[in-house]
């Protein structure tokens, strides 16, 4: 007999029916055959007030449901429609558990069938997407859903969302299928049926093999074209700007000469040609990607060398790898390949995922995660884990699945061909264009066999986060929950994990003998006692030198007297992990010598215990240079969050001027390194750039090329004159004054608005304040560190709600594009200084006094310049942008430095304005 499904949404008061909320309104769809065959759907009078918010979100209201029937009067019809059915939602839990309480209550009996969640299955079938909500994953699959938050609309999609997930469902491989079969009994819902399903539909068909797939070892994958050899053709590169004005009309008809990009374009050609280094500032709008793409490509063809551009954020190393290079590839007249490349960690290890499959105790969390990388197998080209969507449980299993660790050939052996890595180092090879991050560049370059060239071609984008990359490369962390899930996974003897299985093999090979257990197990457990102990005393301490909610960064030096109780328990600590090391590597050795041949399972153990065996001596490194002998060159600080007391303690360490270090030793050595970004110029100068790199005496080729964008009709600059300045207040009187400015410049943009913070602690201040009026209520507001969730996630909420609020700190004033509409408001709350007392600020401004320099011109001032140009930056991202920017600091017209910032930014018109006259100006401008 066929399956009937039913796809159900609800709409409600609120979350729970055991607290009073109710159903506004019911919709089902019903579907029989992969058809829809029919709906029902109807208001329901909750017999309450339906709250603004909710009326905000649906769209229902009051008046809605004044003349609709209780659901008593459509109890009967609602569960004759389910009854025999498969019941599905997305998010079937709560639909579910929601109808059935409100069914009991009329006297009628629960559900007992199957139920499907399909964003469960939208998780394992598309483990790529950017998200789950049904409005995104409606939009990937062009889904009619014109009413998002109604229940007929919202189930309507989810029907239309089931009928694709079967579909890609049955195009996957039967024996992909019977991997899924045997995982989906740790899910939710009944998805094991559906997947039963395909496989007998399938095989009734006869379709077992399926052509567009390769089989290995019990996985199917996508079939991979085989990469071409680096093509011999080649082609003067095009000096003449008519020569370059053709080519790019062919890729954009529409194409206007921006003479900076034709002239960026020259400088880096004749830089690589001539072996020189470059610093290139490009403004918004230049086009600096394929302004270095294009002579990059060119150069590489004819010198058959590759060029290597390194960015720092993976959002610009997907925009050239999807965007940019497809389009040079359409425009010139000969092939070219362009691959990307990370570091070992970001690469699936196909041989630890084959023991992975093995395993049978899976949770909830680790059985999804490989349903979604089976799918994802049969898909990916590149095995790179910034291509999966996993939540927070997939990562950590992830952590176990990565392409790292594996010295031994035995398990390297079967998957040699098929491995990810090893197949992105091949082809990098053969590759005319290498994309990476800085921070794999920095890594592979201190590495004895590199994969980047030691003496090529580099071009390093977002090349002002080159110091703050390299310090972060030459410095390290002490984490606390790193440290913990280290010991877990090692165990002691009798805890079943990598120990017990190590004396297992100790004994089962005769080798057990001398080999005390329990004083091992002592030793970890008095380990495991003092390092709880260390970050009990430090949190306690940073507790006490901070009273602020939210991260605080407090400076940590083992000579000013504050740890000293820190220190005596990281002495202890740094021999017992000594005595611990020693004696873990004593019995790995035994196993290793032995005469006898190990088993791959016995090997996969020795290997994760030689992985953990690093880990405890980078730890042991770590402890003693933070207690017993730190470095004068290095600044060492602890992050502290009070939320999590002791797991939210890390202790960081790194060189003052680890940027001139790099450069010195392993930069300054490539033939010719291009240096460019948005935003490199302070005072019309690059001096402090070069400082920052130590090349302030080298020769380097520079060049400014300003944004075409018009920005004196595109963006207004307002500064209230009636808000305190800043200095003179707290920062909850500060925030107050604010919130009030904010909540003005709110209503008059209506809402399309960003605010950004030097710190979290305003941030916060400032947020409360305004929730607390309760003024923008009908407004949707996110805030960094409060609302939850990464940056980006932050970002595609805040575009996808039109009357959103967006408060961030240090990670929003830069690298965020959001064109259109969707900003119209930017508010700089005060000027980008870092605090004083914050320890790398502080390590700085000593360098410089140990210099004989101001470290407020040299340093504090330079740095603040280059943020706020870089804030200003969020505001315009195409020239038909329009905006205004809104600064609560007076001390941007009232302060000595005041005109420095003034002129950082393009010549707009400045204004200072009353707080009423400030919302008529945001109303007028963005209309």
């Amino acid at each position: 007999m066929t399956q009937r499904y039913v796809v159900v949404d609800l709409e409600t008061t609120g979350n729970s029916p055991k607290k009073g909320d109710r159903i506004i309104q019911f919709a089902g769809v019903v579907i029989e055959n992969d058809q829809i065959v029919d709906e029902y759907s109807t208001y329901i009078h909750p017999g309450q007030e339906i709250s603004l918010f909710i009326e905000e979100l649906t769209g229902i209201s009051n008046e809605t449901v004044k003349h609709a029937p209780d659901f008593e009067d459509v109890a009967n019809n609602i569960a004759q429609l389910i009854d025999g059915a498969c019941f599905v939602a997305h998010n079937v839990l709560f639909d579910l558990s929601f109808l059935q309480e409100e069914l009991v209550r009329c006297g009628f009996e629960p559900f007992y069938g199957s139920t499907l969640d399909t964003v469960e299955l939208a998780k394992i079938l598309k483990p790529t997407s950017d998200g789950y909500k049904l409005h995104q994953l409606a939009k990937e699959e062009n889904l009619d859903h014109s009413r998002p938050h109604q229940a007929d609309s919202d189930a309507y999609a989810t029907a239309l969302l089931l009928l694709e997930l079967k579909k890609k469902l049955m195009n996957l491989p039967v024996m992909t299928l019977k991997q899924l079969y045997r995982l989906s009994y740790s899910l939710q819902s009944e998805v094991s049926e559906l997947i039963d399903a395909c496989i007998a539909s399938k095989l009734a068909k006869a379709e077992v093999h399926s052509p567009e797939f390769n089989a290995y070892r019990g996985l199917a994958f996508k079939k991979n074209e085989e990469e071409s050899e680096r093509s011999d053709t080649e082609s003067d590169y095009p000096l003449d700007v008519s020569e370059k004005m053709a080519l790019l009309q062919r890729a954009f008809p529409a194409f206007e000469a921006r003479s900076g990009q034709l002239e960026m374009m020259n400088m880096i050609h004749h830089s690589f040609e001539t072996n020189q280094d470059a610093i290139i500032e490009a403004g918004t709008g230049i086009g600096k990607s394929l302004g270095y793409l294009l002579p990059a490509v060119y150069f590489a063809k004819k010198h058959k060398k590759p060029v290597v551009v390194s960015t720092y954020t993976l959002q610009l190393q997907d925009q050239l790898l999807q965007n940019e290079v497809p389009k040079l590839k359409t425009i010139l007249p000969f092939s070219f390949q362009a691959v990307l490349l990370k570091g070992r960690g970001n690469y699936l290890s196909l041989a630890k995922f084959e023991r992975a499959l093995r395993e049978k105790e899976d949770n909830y969390e680790t059985a999804l995660t490989k349903m979604q990388i089976l799918v994802w197998l049969t898909e990916t080209e590149t095995g790179d884990k910034d291509e999966l969507n996993l939540s927070s449980g997939g990562q950590l299993f992830w952590n176990r699945l990565q392409s790292d660790g594996l010295t031994y050939n035995g398990l390297k052996q079967p998957w040699q061909t098929l491995d990810f890595f090893e197949r992105a180092k091949k082809t990098a090879v053969k590759a005319d264009i290498i994309i990476t991050n800085h921070s794999f560049l920095m890594s592979d370059l201190l590495t004895e066999d590199a994969l980047i060239p030691k003496k090529g071609y580099l071009i390093l984008d977002e090349a002002h986060h080159l110091e703050q990359a390299a310090s972060k490369q030459l410095g390290r962390r002490l984490n606390y929950i790193a440290v913990k899930t280290v010991l877990n996974r090692l165990g002691t003897s009798d805890q079943k994990q990598l120990l017990y299985k190590l004396n297992k093999l100790l004994v089962n090979n005769g080798l057990a003998e001398g080999r005390n257990s329990q004083e091992l197990d002592r030793k970890l457990n008095d380990f495991s006692y003092e390092f709880e102990q260390l970050f009990h005393y430090l949190s306690n301490q940073a507790e006490k030198l901070s009273r602020s909610m939210g991260p605080k960064r407090i400076s940590f030096k083992v000579d000013d007297g504050k740890w000293g109780k820190a220190i005596l328990i990281g002495e202890r600590l740094v021999d017992l992990l000594g005595l611990i090391i020693t004696e873990l590597s004593q019995r790995l050795a035994l196993l290793l010598d032995h005469e006898s041949p190990l088993g791959k399972n016995s090997l996969f153990y020795l290997n994760d215990i030689e992985v953990l065996l690093g880990q405890l001596q980078d730890t042991r490194e770590s402890l003693h240079e933070f207690f017993m002998k730190p470095h004068e060159e290095n600044i060492y600080w602890l992050d502290y969050t009070n939320a999590a007391p002791q797991h939210g303690v890390t202790l960081t360490v790194q060189p003052i001027a680890g940027s001139k270090w790099l450069w010195d030793s392993y930069f300054g050595r490539q033939k010719s390194v291009v240096m460019t970004s948005a935003t490199l110029v302070v005072k019309n100068s690059f001096q402090y750039f070069k400082e920052q790199l130590g090349l302030e005496n080298q020769s380097i080729l520079t060049a400014s090329f300003p944004s075409p964008f018009r920005y004196k009709e595109l963006v207004k600059v307002l500064v209230p004159n009636d808000l305190p300045d800043i200095n003179g207040l707290s920062v909850e009187e500060f925030s107050e004054a604010a919130a009030n400015h904010i909540i003005a410049a709110a209503q008059a943009a209506k809402g399309r608005m960003m605010v950004l913070f030097t710190s979290h602690e305003m941030l916060r201040a400032t947020y409360h304040s305004i929730k607390d009026t309760g003024v923008l209520d009908e407004f949707t507001l996110f805030a960094q560190g409060i609302s939850g969730g990464s940056r980006m996630r932050l970002l595609r909420n805040f575009q996808n709600f039109e009357k959103a609020i967006l408060f961030g700190t240090t990670s929003l004033w830069e690298g965020v594009d959001i064109p259109g509409e969707d900003l119209s408001c930017l508010v700089i709350v005060r000027l980008p200084f870092s605090p004083p007392d914050e320890p790398v600020t502080a390590a700085k401004c000593q360098y410089f006094e140990k210099q004989g320099r101001n470290p407020f011109a040299a340093y504090s001032l330079p740095e603040a310049l280059l943020r706020f140009r870089q804030g200003f930056g969020r505001l315009i991202r195409t020239p038909t942008d329009k905006g205004v920017l809104v600064i609560l600091d007076r001390r941007i017209v009232t302060a000595k430095y005041g005109p420095e910032f003034r002129k950082a930014i393009p010549a707009v018109d400045w204004h200072q304005a009353s707080i009423s006259e400030m919302a008529e100006m945001i109303e007028d401008w963005i209309e």
